[in-house]
């Protein structure tokens, strides 16, 4: 149809990567493959043979897609062609994936943090729909956030900011929260919920101390910056009832004012597991 610009959003997390074909309101096909961690330029083919079959579906549907929006784990640099650093993918660190990419696909690319794209997704067709300032969590492979403020993401000074994962929890250790997390769920917290949905004790404990753990991050989160409501996605959502009340419990022993306390929301995820293709390709809608 005429009135709709079509894209292909991408989320390349620490485990898996989506790529979908996007038609400005909704999800017209996707395709997923694992995160290939071995060397770059496996990386980079795998990363075609995702995008691949959306082009054919668009091909097929006699449409032309207009530009590709990138979302990756990871530290941008300030002009959102390379990922600095990368914890849970350290083969993209410094690379230039945007020129690579537009290279392969003759196409426009634009890319952000994973966890940008996801807030992006989220305020604009999601479960923020209806708030002007909101905090975006992924925790997943790994733990990243981002700040949706005055209509768009904010990015800091340098463009690396919105990293809850990088929060100190344990000043005597220097622990940060990503540190904690991967710990206390042993690099696989699918398993680690499944053995407490099977009622071992110690997982459940476990995730408890995750949820405990969260809490602090959001609460310094509210204290810095007031946001109406924090939405949580990313694939450990799914066993948010095994963390989230031990979550709120520690974030309002924390939050400073009273007023956020009583007012703050915590909400998952509306758009799902998509939600950061879907942020990656309104990178190009809104560019």
């Amino acid at each position: 149809m005429p009135n709709k610009k079509y894209s292909i959003g991408i989320d390349v997390g620490g485990t898996k990567m989506a790529a979908i074909l996007f038609d400005g309101g909704k999800i017209v096909a996707d395709s997923i493959l694992a995160t290939p961690k071995d060397n770059i330029d496996h990386f980079m083919i795998m990363l075609k043979a995702l995008i691949d079959p959306l082009l054919d579906k668009a091909r097929e549907m006699r449409v032309r897609v207009e530009s590709i929006g990138l979302g990756a784990a990871g530290v941008p640099d300030s002009a959102r062609k390379k990922i600095l650093h990368s914890p849970n993918i350290p083969i993209i660190n410094g690379v230039d994936l945007v020129s690579r990419l537009e290279s392969i696909l003759e196409l426009p690319v634009l890319m952000d943090n994973d966890a940008s794209c996801f807030v992006r997704a989220e305020a604009i067709l999601g479960a923020g729909k209806k708030y002007k300032n909101i905090y975006g969590i992924i925790i997943g492979t790994g733990i990243g956030g981002g700040w949706w403020f005055n209509n768009d993401v904010y990015n800091g000074a340098h463009g690396g900011g919105g990293e809850p994962g990088e929060t100190v929890i344990d000043f005597g250790d220097g622990v940060r929260l990503e540190e904690a997390y991967h710990k206390l769920t042993q690099n696989n917290p699918a398993q680690l919920a499944e053995e407490a949905y099977r009622g071992d004790i110690l997982a459940e404990k476990t995730f408890a101390e995750v949820g405990s753990f969260l809490g602090i991050a959001f609460a310094n989160i509210v204290n810095l910056i007031d946001p109406e409501v924090i939405i949580i996605g990313g694939g450990v959502v799914e066993s948010s009832d095994l963390f989230l009340s031990a979550t709120k419990k520690s974030m309002q022993k924390y939050i400073d004012s009273a007023e956020a306390r009583k007012k703050i929301k915590i909400m998952k995820s509306k758009l799902g597991p998509m939600a950061g293709a879907i942020g990656a390709a309104l990178l190009t809608h809104n560019a």
